[in-house]
């Protein structure tokens, strides 16, 4: 019979041994011979002359699976006979996945050796080097697919040559492990086909940016019905079920490649359109293994796992370029947002200059106002004070007393001089401060016939910053001063000690008082001064008056002698 032979054409039904048969003449049998045989399906073994040359491990189920494999054997004496040769090859198969025998050659070593060699690189190497190839390609990308889960396209390529990988795994595996029969194996091996079309697919659409949902899902619900049909069919239904599977894959791929070179040459990508022209190419091979499968060509010989090899490189390469372009891409937007941060630096800079220039104007502009409400409440206070004294007895002022007058403003002024030093961090008694203000201020209230009691138990154990004491006795000028000019009083209270963790200051007079109704309009700069000195010591003022007097009361949480709040109540 010619060869190849598939006997299932012979004996649909037959799965189990067929014995091939050749006989030839040798004249001279110290010549030697080279044998090959292109394949055998599935496994199968060799006796030339009544001696065994060749054996698969396995000639039962599970079969070694040589049907991809070429065999070469140099035949010389005492093997080969002068005379008639007889080759008996045996061969297991299974009907349902095309057994038979290939083409034998017999000739000079030379010439068989090399053929040998070619159908060696076509049927096994090549395919071990797209293996490899495929496996470190996809290992990769899935590396990138992993550092950027949103390149959708990266995973599933990485998932497409992985399902590739183990779909082609058909060519160079001689057993069928991990599965325990071959008809198992082979049912995998056709649901990995339809898997790796769907993943082709699928990758092809996300390289292109697109998006079918209701045909992705399509995809999904279909390799689920065809695995479960093709683990689920008995052994008699399998050829056709396989082959309608395999017939959809191949729809599922020519699919995908059409409306790919479609989408490619829309889109204005240029690796697109790159990428287009090598999908298209691979058609021409896929139909090929498809028709040979099916059985309508004769042959052997499968190109797609090779000429996958060539794509899946070209994938790689176009997958490389369009990483690379996003790189460029993020490039040029890192050197666009170093010249925006570097002119936004430049902008901050003036901005925050001219915000320290402001600031500058500002604290000066504080400085003078603080210097105006010291002048007011000590200075001033004592200005009026001499004023005071002045109106009421113009002509018995003695020499003297008009000389302290001034030496008294010249204290006051130094005072001022010398609160101006904010930046002093030396603490300063309480007692030392009101000593001289008391006994200025009791001499005035004396000149003006308003008795003066004063309550200062504990201000001496009391040490205050130095800023923080001055602001304080302001505090007590300035609502002594106020009884002076405004209430008509005959008598004022002042209470200044240590209640507890707090220091209390309380200023109490039995003058006219005023009205809450015109408080608003009473608020000069006295009372300004007070509330500003309130708020930088941290504290409140409040304002309350009645027919009876006015009572200012100053109540400052302190601890350790350092004020850390302060609460001003005024009572007027």
């Amino acid at each position: 019979m010619a060869l190849p032979d598939t006997w299932s054409a012979h004996w649909p039904h037959h799965d189990g041994v067929v014995w091939y048969r050749f006989t030839w003449n040798q004249a001279d049998a110290s010549q030697p011979l080279g044998l090959m045989v292109e394949y055998w399906s599935l496994a199968g073994e060799a006796w030339l002359n009544g001696s065994l040359i060749a054996r698969d491990p396995s000639l039962t189920e599970p079969l070694t699976r040589s049907w991809d494999t070429p065999h070469y054997w140099l035949l010389s004496a005492p093997l080969l006979r002068a005379g008639t040769n007889t080759l008996l090859v045996r061969v297991s198969g299974l009907a349902d996945y095309q057994p038979g025998l290939g083409p034998v050659t017999l000739g000079a070593p030379a010439a068989v050796r090399a053929a040998y060699g070619r159908e060696r690189l076509l049927r096994r190497d090549l395919h071990l080097s797209a293996l490899v190839e495929t496996a470190s390609l996809g290992a990769f990308f899935l590396a990138l697919w992993l550092l950027r889960r949103q390149e959708a396209a990266y995973g599933w390529f990485t998932l497409m040559s992985g399902v590739w990988l183990l779909y082609t795994s058909n060519q160079y595996a001689t057993s069928p492990w991990p599965f325990r029969s071959t008809d198992l194996y082979e049912r995998v091996s056709t649901v990995l086909m339809l898997a790796f079309s769907v993943c082709y697919a699928m990758f092809l659409l996300r390289f292109a940016e697109r998006r079918l949902p209701r045909v992705e899902k399509g995809f999904a619900a279909g390799l689920a019905v065809a695995a479960a049909a093709m683990f689920a069919v008995p052994r008699g239904a399998v050829v056709p079920v396989r082959s309608l599977i395999e017939l959809a894959g191949s729809a599922i791929f020519l699919s995908a490649c059409v409306l790919f070179v479609k989408f490619a040459w829309r889109s204005p990508r240029f690796d697109c359109r790159i990428l287009s022209y090598f999908v298209g190419v691979f058609v021409v091979p896929l139909v090929h293994d498809m028709l040979s499968v099916l059985g309508i060509l004769h042959d052997n010989v499968y190109y797609a796992s090779i000429c996958a090899q060539l794509l899946t490189v070209c994938m790689a390469l176009v997958l490389a370029w369009h990483f690379t372009a996003n790189l460029r891409r993020i490039e040029r937007f890192n050197d666009e947002l170093g010249a925006t941060v570097t002119a936004a630096r430049e902008e901050l800079a003036r901005t925050l200059q001219h915000q320290h220039a402001l600031e500058v104007a500002n604290a000066r502009l504080g400085e003078r106002l603080n210097l105006a409400h010291d002048l007011h409440d000590g200075f001033g206070g004592t200005l009026v004070s001499a004023i005071a004294t002045l109106e009421h007895s113009p002509d018995a002022l003695p020499p003297g007393r008009f000389l302290g007058v001034l030496r008294e403003l010249r204290d006051d002024l130094r005072i001022i001089i010398d609160a101006a030093s904010r930046e002093q961090p030396e603490r300063t008694s309480l007692g030392d401060l009101l000593g001289p203000l008391r006994h200025r201020m009791m001499r005035l209230f004396e000149n003006h016939e308003v008795e003066c009691r004063w309550n200062t138990a504990g201000a001496d154990g009391c040490r205050l910053a130095g800023t923080q004491a001055v602001d304080v006795m302001r505090l007590l000028q300035e609502a002594l001063t106020n009884v002076l000019r405004h209430s008509g009083a005959s008598r004022v209270d002042i209470d200044l000690g240590i209640d507890g963790a707090f220091l209390h200051l309380s200023v109490r007079d039995n003058g006219r008082g005023f009205d809450h109704g015109a408080q608003g309009a009473r608020q000069g700069t006295g009372l300004q001064s007070m509330r500003a000195r309130t708020v930088r010591l941290g504290g409140t003022l409040t304002v309350t008056s009645g027919s009876g007097g006015t009572q200012v009361s100053v109540r400052f949480p302190a601890m350790d002698g350092i004020v850390q709040e302060q609460r001003v109540d005024v009572t007027a």
